[in-house]
């Protein structure tokens, strides 16, 4: 019977080296997870401790007993060092070199002592060789620094843990309760041991320990994840995260996912994603049509018009043991949008009259040409400048010019439609891009602007009477390309200048009157 219960002890002491060797190598190549090198020095520091055991079991000579006690006990010296390593790198935390070599001071000094105990008894006060055992009464150093020194590692270890645990969010929650448990059970067989109320047990609740944290890696891929490194980035980024399962089903929400949608975390985890949306038509709207690949939106905030980007991500094998699950960011663009529609004003509008430029009227009749192909229908170009404008600047000078300039345009603008654009060339110069146009309605929008433009500008104290000059272009007859259809439109427009009459620009009544030649 005694031989049975040897070879079973055997058996699952080999068990628990085989499965402890092989999660040290898995958790040394896993680079992904932080900690992973200190959890596989902790496994291997566990086969010490077992092969040590294996030692004292199956003989009865005293030196191979002795050196698997020292096997054992270089393992149960170090192992509480390493856990503590990896639990604090685990959960975010980076000891510095030297904090680790501090810790490791008081296990080298167990060991060493062991190693003399011959010398000094201060370690084992009494070593007494037995039939597949060997007896230990513990002595001074033992009670005093060893002991207490690792379970306030191992305390460390429970109190950081449990520190992540409060924090934690429903995704991390199984892993460091597992983890938790997973420490309580050599921990507790250990005390047991120590004090005598049971036999030498713990090396027999490492396999239970490895077993557990074996679940954790393969089932809730457990060194895939670093719950309180994600939580700090998930509560603190700036962008809304939820996390959905397969079916939609929001698993997590951020605080400023929560605060975006105007609800607190509880009313929307376990819910489906459309009530997230609810309150936004736009957002139902790309749900809707594609929940893959949504988009832009323009949603009120706190009475304040926002833009926002929401972006859909597919991820796979996470630790809700759901497939197909997927990532939905929502990011505030607001400031983003506004700074480049600034840049881009700057880059396609006229910086004094604030109409379109040269670079963005041409880009808009390359898009009326490919248009005009597609439908059949062709466009007009309107070509006009002020009637010897270099007088407003000789006589007034040239900030009342460009102030006739602005109000000009201002006026032209103002009788269009909103698909056809008016652009600034340069100088006194201005091009109008008429969509749709025909030959018989171009001379209604001519009369429209010619009439606007007639009214006077008062420029400061100054009152001005504009006149144009305004030549015409159609595509495809007059041109194919814009080069082709300005230079048709610059000779219209010189020609309907020397047909039209002198005309002169008006000063107020509170200057002296005078007539300019034009």
């Amino acid at each position: 019977m005694n031989s049975f219960y040897l070879q079973l002890g055997n058996l699952y002491l080999s068990a628990a080296i085989i499965l402890s060797a092989v999660i040290s190598v898995y958790a040394w190549r896993h680079m992904r997870t932080r900690g992973n090198r200190w959890f596989s020095a902790s496994c291997f520091l566990s086969v010490f401790w077992m092969v040590g055991e294996l030692f004292v079991r199956n003989t009865n000579l005293f030196s191979i007993q002795w050196f698997g006690e020292c096997l054992k006990y270089l393992g149960a010296a170090f192992l509480p060092v390493s856990l503590l390593m990896f639990t604090l790198q685990y959960c975010g935390r980076w000891p510095r070199p030297r904090s680790i070599m501090l810790l490791c001071l008081v296990p080298v000094i167990s060991f060493t002592m062991l190693l003399t105990n011959s010398w000094h008894h201060l370690f084992f006060s009494a070593v007494v060789p037995g039939d597949g055992s060997v007896r230990t009464d513990y002595g001074i150093y033992f009670w005093s620094i060893h002991t207490p020194y690792s379970y306030g590692l191992m305390a460390a270890c429970f109190f950081t843990l449990l520190v992540g645990l409060s924090g934690s969010s429903r995704r991390f929650r199984r892993q460091m309760i597992l983890l938790v448990a997973s420490y309580s059970i050599p921990l507790l067989v250990n005390v047991l041991s120590i004090f005598g109320i049971v036999g030498k047990l713990t090396p027999y609740s490492f396999p239970v320990f490895f077993s557990i944290v074996s679940y954790a890696i393969f089932r809730l891929q457990f060194l895939d994840g670093n719950p309180i490194a994600f939580e700090t980035v998930f509560k603190t980024i700036r962008d809304g995260v939820l996390i959905l399962d397969r079916n939609d089903m929001i698993h997590d929400i951020n605080p400023a996912a929560a605060r975006e949608t105007g609800r607190s975390s509880s009313q929307i985890v376990g819910r489906h994603v459309r009530t997230v949306f609810a309150a936004w038509p736009e957002a139902i709207e790309l749900y809707d049509r594609n929940p893959e690949d949504l988009g832009t939106i323009e949603v009120d905030l706190s009475g304040v018009r926002q833009i926002l980007q929401i972006d859909s991500t597919p991820i796979a094998g996470i630790a809700i043991n759901e497939s197909g699950g997927r990532i939905i960011t929502i990011r505030n663009i607001t400031d983003r949008y506004q700074h480049q529609m600034t840049l881009e004003a700057m880059a396609f509008h006229d910086s004094l009259t604030r109409v379109a430029n040269r670079r963005k009227f041409q880009e808009e009749v390359e898009r009326a040409v490919e248009s005009s192909k597609e439908k059949g229908e062709g466009f007009g170009i309107l070509y006009f400048d002020l009637n010897k404008f270099k007088s407003v600047n000789d006589s007034f000078g040239h900030d009342v010019g460009d102030e006739l300039l602005k109000y000009v345009a201002a006026r032209v603008a103002s009788t269009l439609r909103k698909p056809d654009i008016l652009a600034r060339l340069g100088g006194d110069e201005f091009v109008i891009l008429l969509h749709g146009c025909t030959e018989d309605g171009i001379g209604l929008v001519i009369s429209r602007v010619l009439e606007n433009v007639s009214r006077p500008f008062k420029v400061g104290e100054t009152e001005l009477i504009a006149e144009l000059s305004i030549g015409t272009a159609f595509y495809p007859q007059n041109g194919t390309g814009l080069t082709e259809l300005l230079r048709h439109a610059d000779t219209e427009m010189y020609r309907a200048k020397r047909r039209a009459p002198d005309y002169t620009y008006q000063l107020s009544p509170t200057q002296p009157e005078s007539i300019l030649e034009m």
